[in-house]
């Protein structure tokens, strides 16, 4: 078994526990829906394991590998920044997205990014 299948095997199972053990506040279709979706997720993680095709799974592991990574090092970012709050202000650069690091307390200024955009902020 693969990441992703075991992901799919841990996400599946905790659904199903959640609409057993939340039996009386979702009653009804969520409860139902969220059983269905949690037994779909079992049973695709088993046909993932047992099949005979290798390469195919191999490109959706990868895919899942490479999402969970981009969320990591999002996190991870968020993380700093926020740790360096207290001494620098953060922008998004409009023009190509790049997040930009300013000391706090200099007044009103003027921010060049690497591509060439012009941002006047308050810091």
């Amino acid at each position: 078994m693969d990441e992703f299948s075991k992901a799919l095997f841990w996400a599946g199972l905790i659904l199903l526990l959640l609409s057993s053990f939340m039996g009386g506040f979702l009653n009804g279709v969520p409860g139902a829906f969220i059983r269905w979706i949690g037994l779909f997720m079992l049973i695709y993680c088993f046909v993932r394991a047992f099949s005979k095709r290798r390469s195919q799974r191999d490109a959706e592991n990868y895919v899942y590998l490479t999402f969970i990574a981009r969320q990591k090092n999002k996190y991870a970012a968020y993380k700093d920044r926020r740790a360096q709050r207290k001494d620098f202000k953060f922008f998004k650069c409009p023009g190509c997205g790049t997040m930009i690091r300013v000391p706090k307390g200099k007044g009103k200024i003027h921010i060049k990014c690497k591509c060439g955009y012009t941002l006047y902020r308050k810091t």
